[in-house]
């Protein structure tokens, strides 16, 4: 059986199995290449992923091959080749000696929470009154993540404690105060006035590292993306054109959404994944805020649902002036459109791309009539 996708061949190839049992978890552009998450039929515990990155490692943890001149590799999770802390941690023994070093004792096994294939991981352990959060990251960039995670605080940014690191990719850190944004009944409006607020103590920060930001990923973009994706990134690319000035640079977290925020009393108490923190173009945070209220608006239904589709127009109505940030979140989109297309969720893909028509034309996201003030206070590109 011919399988459509050339990744999906080169591992059903590589390791003699039947293309026809192999879907794809995901995909995202890593190194000069991309690695590809893939799945085996009839047993979800099973996972590969296929590596063209060119990236190098400390040590291979799978099959390497060379086909032409593109080095590939392929791994099953969690021997992950780039973050060599993570198979150590991932079992119950190691992280309990581990958490023992720094004075922690864990009540439970590491819980999974997030996995983005040579880039980084982040679990969770239960130590009795509260959880750890061990987050792996390559060991090229473990030092410089502590110190925007200090960098920030010094900015008075309110980040997790970090318990202890190693240069081998491990970071232990304490849980973020307040409650995650996704579980808090905020009023839309006042959530973008504290997320400002957090915006100015972020551009007060002393940071040094620089970022393309999401411009990095157009290329990779393009290349993925069916024709629908391409028209939205030929918008993006008319409205950051349309943009006269030189964009303005300052310290930004790099991935602002409201699933980085935790929130109490007193507003914003808790901001999470500051790894990305980067001189960048200001136009950065918003944009990328902007984009994910919309993919979380489409997934998201009944009343909470209209407040992030809420969250997402008041966005465009506060931002949306910008043609930098309007562009940049088109192109955030694009990357979710991207995502959906991979998993085959056609309906979904459509989804995105209508509210990236209406973000285009300088309209309510959300698809809804528009008040008159909105259209005005959009510019024409």
């Amino acid at each position: 059986m011919t399988h459509p996708d050339a990744d999906v061949q080169m591992l059903a190839s590589a390791l003699d199995l039947d293309p026809g049992g192999v879907s794809i978890l995901s995909r995202e552009p890593l190194g000069t290449g991309s690695v590809t998450g893939m799945q085996m039929q009839g047993d979800e515990r099973l996972l590969y992923y296929l590596d063209t990155s060119g990236l190098s490692v400390r040590a291979e943890t799978g099959l390497v091959s060379v086909d032409g001149s593109r080095p590939t590799r392929i791994w099953q999770h969690p021997a992950d080749p780039h973050l060599p802390a993570l198979a150590p941690v991932a079992f119950e023994n190691a992280a309990d000696t581990l958490l023992g070093r720094l004075g922690l004792r864990a009540a439970g096994s590491p819980e999974m929470v997030a996995y983005r294939p040579g880039r980084r991981a982040v679990l969770r352990v239960a130590t009795g009154d509260h959880d750890v959060w061990l987050k792996v990251v390559r060991p090229s960039r473990v030092e410089r993540i502590v110190r925007a995670g200090e960098a920030a605080a010094s900015a008075g940014i309110p980040v997790p404690l970090v318990h202890g690191w190693s240069e081998k990719g491990l970071i232990v850190m304490a849980g973020a105060d307040g409650r995650p944004a996704a579980e808090v009944e905020w009023e839309p409006r006042e959530l973008l006035d504290q997320v400002d607020v957090l915006r100015t103590r972020l551009a007060q920060a002393t940071w040094d590292h620089r970022s393309a930001g999401i411009l990095g990923r157009v290329d990779w973009y393009a290349t993925r993306g069916d024709d629908r994706v391409a028209a939205v990134l030929a918008d993006a690319q008319r409205l950051l054109g349309a943009s006269a000035d030189e964009p303005q640079v300052a310290v930004v977290h790099g991935d602002l959404h409201f699933g980085q925020l935790f929130l109490g009393g007193e507003g914003i108490t808790g901001v999470i994944d500051v790894d990305t923190l980067a001189l960048g173009d200001i136009a950065e945070d918003p944009a990328a805020f902007l984009s994910h209220a919309i993919a979380s608006a489409l997934l998201t239904r009944g009343d909470r649902g209209d407040r992030v589709w809420a969250l997402a127009d008041l966005a465009s109505q506060r931002w949306g002036t910008d043609t930098r940030v309007r562009g940049l979140a088109l192109i955030h989109l694009a990357g979710h459109m991207i995502a959906a297309q991979e998993r085959g969720e056609d309906d979904r893909v459509a989804g995105l791309g209508n509210a990236a028509r209406a973000l285009a034309a300088g309209i309510a996201p959300s698809g809804a009539a528009p008040k008159n003030a909105l259209i005005d206070n959009f510019e024409s590109p």
